[in-house]
């Protein structure tokens, strides 16, 4: 239990602390426009990730 809390909380403290700075740092070199897309990317990108990798609890194939 204390370890799903851990990464649970990592994951919410990285994303709390990254989201920002990546943000301003894609905004600063072109617009905040893209600081967003480059944003809603990566968000995109993780269930997208998460949904075709095989995990714990996912049936087997075959």
């Amino acid at each position: 239990m204390g370890q799903t809390m851990g990464s649970a909380e990592l994951g919410r403290e990285l994303g709390d602390a990254g989201g920002p700075l990546l943000v301003a740092g894609i905004a600063t070199v072109t617009t905040l426009a893209y600081g967003y897309a480059a944003l809603a990317v990566l968000i995109a990108a993780g269930p997208v990730i998460a949904l075709t990798r095989p995990g714990r609890g996912s049936p087997r194939p075959g």
